[in-house]
């Protein structure tokens, strides 16, 4: 069984805004609400950094190893930099150059590529795969032997098992340099943080950083590349080949092997929706011999801590650029051999306690989901199926209120309760100024039914008040009117464009001065301001500020009907 660390990949849950982004990204559902706050499941979690690229707020983040890594630079002992092919991509054109020496000014004692290791590896994996009789995947990406051996016990066997670029070159270092020399490696994968916490890999490489942490470590130390001088790196091999690792198909063609894409039995696969697509084929359907897949989109060039917004393909492109060239070494080292190969086993299995269709049900009657006609599968709290919320909720990993088409009926219910039950009559027109909706103290008030709707307010009173508001004259509109022997305080507003509120209060056992009368009308304008412009923001944010705009609209509402 592997030893995993726990905590690399985690919320910061005061940034963290309900938004379910990352349930909806993350590939292998690692990731639960509760107490409305999203929270990691690391036993689930293949710390591909899917939710840390996506979560628009960044509260989605991993842990960070820069103490670590000048505490071992601090120590006086020989440390060694190994630095990802991918950081072409995040430090381009010039800067490649002087990343050496920007790394050196740190206090590394080598600063090496990791594309000598990326070289053996590919070329033990083409070795391998030529005596895997039941095809062979690449193991250099950590994010999908993670996925493999939780997800995918059945397809342990066509791993190949050979170490990743990163396990190799930190072997051939500590070969070369001794093994009391430490091996910092630095690339933007936080997987490789797991990676070389695998009790096989131990005391391998010493720590993992990842380009953003250089990028902060370099700021602190107030290093900028544009004042470092040109500089190479030490190296075990002069081929350029293996910085093409990186970018899909790099390892292939590292490794000699074509891979045009017309090659049947050649593939190689990116993103993790292609990698588990890729995983999800029948054995009858498996002829593939070599497979190289990388789990993040277009490979390591946009690993979730890359530490640049450059386009994709500028990454690309540099980084083919980069390889193109004629390598600068600042000195070449006596290549040695080490040890290349590993083992995989599966994790012990994920499945939890099954939920009977009665417990299913039971949570879909909470959320008014009994007819299929309300189980939209929309989406929208961050699973792909309201069966899959329902389990999820069964399992604590939910809340009910996730569910917005439930909380917007909801809050229309509530909305539309407290109309009805307003002791002032309210009536709404449309554009036309007919009588669209009225409550039951409107029909009492001004003895009608439901017969006059669609007729013109007209019909029933002086319309003066909402042919001002309808033209535009008047924003809002109040008077004093009677009716039937009675004396109503009527407002009138416009709600949104083409509709328009009248609300009367009746105030006939009410004594009036004028003060009180003024300051009724003050009181009574400014609450329906407050009401129109809370039910637009309503009308626009509903999916956002749900619970918030309900509570809002029944304080208003409630504050309109006297209480």
């Amino acid at each position: 069984m592997n030893v995993r660390n726990t905590g690399i990949v985690y919320t910061q849950s005061a940034k963290c805004r309900d938004c379910y982004r990352c349930l909806r990204v993350c590939p292998v559902g690692a990731i639960g609400i509760r107490d409305g706050q999203a929270y990691i499941d690391d036993d689930k979690c293949i710390k591909c950094g899917t939710c840390i690229r996506e979560c628009p707020q960044k509260a989605k983040t991993y842990r960070k190893d820069l103490d670590d890594a000048r505490t071992l630079l601090a120590s006086g002992k020989v440390v060694a930099a190994s630095i990802a092919p991918s950081f072409a991509a995040a430090y381009p054109g010039w800067m490649t150059e002087r990343v050496p020496s920007a790394l050196r000014m740190l206090g590394f004692s080598y600063v090496l590529e990791t594309s000598d290791g990326a070289r053996l590896t590919a070329e033990a994996t083409v070795e391998k795969a030529k005596y895997q009789k039941c095809g062979g995947i690449c193991t250099a990406c950590p994010a999908v032997v993670n996925y493999t051996e939780k997800y995918k016990p059945d397809m342990i066997d066509k791993l190949i098992k050979v170490v990743s670029p990163m396990i190799a070159h930190a072997r051939q270092i500590k070969r070369s340099f001794g093994s009391d020399c430490k091996v910092i490696f630095i690339g933007p994968c936080v997987a490789k943080k797991s990676e070389a916490e695998r009790k096989e890999y131990e005391g391998v490489v010493d720590v993992v950083l990842t380009f953003e942490e250089l990028d902060e470590w370099l700021k602190h130390e107030k290093i900028d590349l544009r004042n470092m001088p040109e500089s190479g790196f030490e190296s075990f091999d002069g081929s350029c080949d293996a910085r093409l690792f990186p970018i899909p198909g790099g390892m292939l063609r590292t490794g000699g092997v074509e891979n045009d894409g017309t090659i049947m039995n050649v593939m190689h696969a990116s993103g993790s929706e292609s990698v588990m697509e890729m995983f999800s084929l029948s054995e009858e359907n498996w002829n593939f011999s070599l497979i190289e897949p990388l789990f993040c989109r277009e490979g390591c060039i946009n690993g979730p801590a890359i530490g640049t917004k450059a386009n994709i393909y500028e990454r690309r492109n540099n980084v083919i650029k980069y390889a193109a060239r004629e390598r600068n070494l600042n000195k070449t080292i006596e290549p040695v051999s080490v040890s290349l190969f590993t083992e995989y086993s599966a994790d012990p299995p994920l499945a939890g306690p099954g939920y009977s269709e009665d417990e299913i049900m039971e949570v879909y009657s909470r959320t008014g989901k009994t007819s299929d006609e309300f189980q939209l599968n929309c989406g929208a709290c961050g699973f792909s199926s309201c069966r899959k919320m329902a389990i999820a909720v069964l399992e604590g990993n939910a809340e009910i209120d996730m569910c917005m088409p439930y909380m917007r009926r909801m809050a229309e219910s509530r909305k539309d309760l407290i109309i009805e039950t307003s002791p002032n009559g309210i009536v709404i027109l449309n554009e036309r100024l007919t009588i669209s909706s009225m409550n039951p103290a409107f029909r009492k008030n001004f003895l009608c039914s439901d017969a006059v709707l669609g007729r013109k307010i007209s019909y029933l009173m002086d319309d003066i008040g909402f042919e001002k508001v309808a033209s535009g004259s008047e924003e809002k509109y109040e008077s004093v009117i009677e009716f039937n022997g009675a004396k109503y305080h009527q407002l009138v507003y416009r709600l949104g464009d083409a509709h328009y509120v009248g609300i009367f209060s009746d105030i006939s056992r009410i004594r009036l001065n004028e003060n009180v009368l003024d300051e009724l009308r003050h009181q009574t304008a400014e609450k329906a301001g407050e009401l129109l412009k809370h039910q637009l923001d309503m009308a626009e944010k509903v999916a956002m500020l749900l619970g918030e705009s309900t509570a809002k609209s029944e304080e208003l509402l409630e504050r309109l009907m006297g209480k």
